[in-house]
């Protein structure tokens, strides 16, 4: 189990690959009704996203980035190893 705390400026889809996550608050208060129930991806416009998520039962590389199509194209994007 890993806690997370995502930011942004300015708005992006944050995506993790392989991985279902909660968020656990936003802005320090509690989440959204949109931020209920298990994701995959979650929107962050300048706000402050703390997420707990599982990694596993896979070892290896992860893979997180922005979903806009156009930020995929300029490899807003990073790896990282589970081991």
């Amino acid at each position: 189990m890993e806690l997370w705390e995502l930011d942004s400026d300015p708005a992006h889809p944050a995506h993790l690959h392989l991985v279902h996550f909660k968020v656990l608050s936003r802005n320090g208060g509690p989440p959204s009704p949109y931020d209920a129930g298990w994701k995959d991806t979650m929107f962050l416009d300048g706000d402050t996203v703390e997420i707990v998520a599982r990694f596993g039962p896979y070892r290896g590389k992860y893979v997180f980035h922005c979903h806009n199509l156009e930020h995929e194209d300029m490899m807003m994007m990073a790896n990282f190893e589970v081991v």
